[in-house]
């Protein structure tokens, strides 16, 4: 039943490059499972924990969420981590996002959820935050239900998993189809796709690669 004393407001984070069925799935699975009045979908300017490959500017990936994720009611689309610029540490965000009348929740797949006590300020993002994961990876579950108890004993963290399978797709093989020229038919929402192949993103192979601590 909805706290009608806070409101409910879930974030939801990555690269996004590109945003996919998978991402737009666990976006509207999130929103429902936690009755969001509100769900912020937040492009990171630089990922502290991935290897970013084919990069591809914050304006651009702003532009494919919206195509994607517009569907989605409560959804809104926050540049807040691409205008601050540097490395997107999640603390940082959710320092940003907290307020007295509001209650936070924050999704992240099962590969996430089991380094959450390597980020940065840790035991803050579990005081700021309730955690939701969704299963992408693993099949089976134990690794998570111990690491659920440990956050819980270690730092009072308030964890819910979503049952709802995941959408069976990753951001870097669509960058490799596209690369190569292939159809994402079933694996992009139509409209992002379109703008994906009128600007000619991800068609060059060229563009680099970078790694973040």
């Amino acid at each position: 039943m909805k706290d009608h004393r806070k409101l409910r407001v879930g974030l939801y984070g990555g690269t996004f490059s590109p945003p996919h069925l998978g991402h737009l799935h666990a976006a509207r699975e999130f929103a429902k499972a936690l009755d969001l009045d509100r769900l912020v979908i937040m492009p990171a300017n630089i990922p502290p924990h991935k290897r970013v490959s084919h990069f591809v500017d914050g304006e651009t990936r702003l532009e494919l969420c919206r195509l994607t994720f517009g569907s989605i009611e409560c959804a809104e689309i926050s540049d807040f981590e691409i205008k601050k610029e540097g490395v997107s540490y999640t603390v940082e965000t959710l320092r940003h996002m907290a307020a007295a009348d509001t209650e936070l929740f924050m999704l992240c797949g099962d590969d996430m959820f089991l380094t959450l006590d390597t980020w940065r300020c840790a035991e803050e993002i579990f005081s700021l935050t309730a955690v939701v994961c969704m299963r992408r990876y693993l099949t089976d579950v134990t690794p998570l239900l111990l690491k659920k108890a440990e956050y819980e004993e270690k730092y009072g963290a308030r964890v819910y998993f979503i049952d709802e399978s995941a959408y069976p797709v990753s951001s870097t093989e669509i960058r490799e189809r596209l690369t190569a020229g292939e159809s994402c038919e079933g694996l992009l929402h139509g409209a992002a796709e379109e703008f994906i192949l009128e600007n000619g993103i991800y068609a060059q192979t060229d563009k680099g690669s970078v790694t973040y601590e």
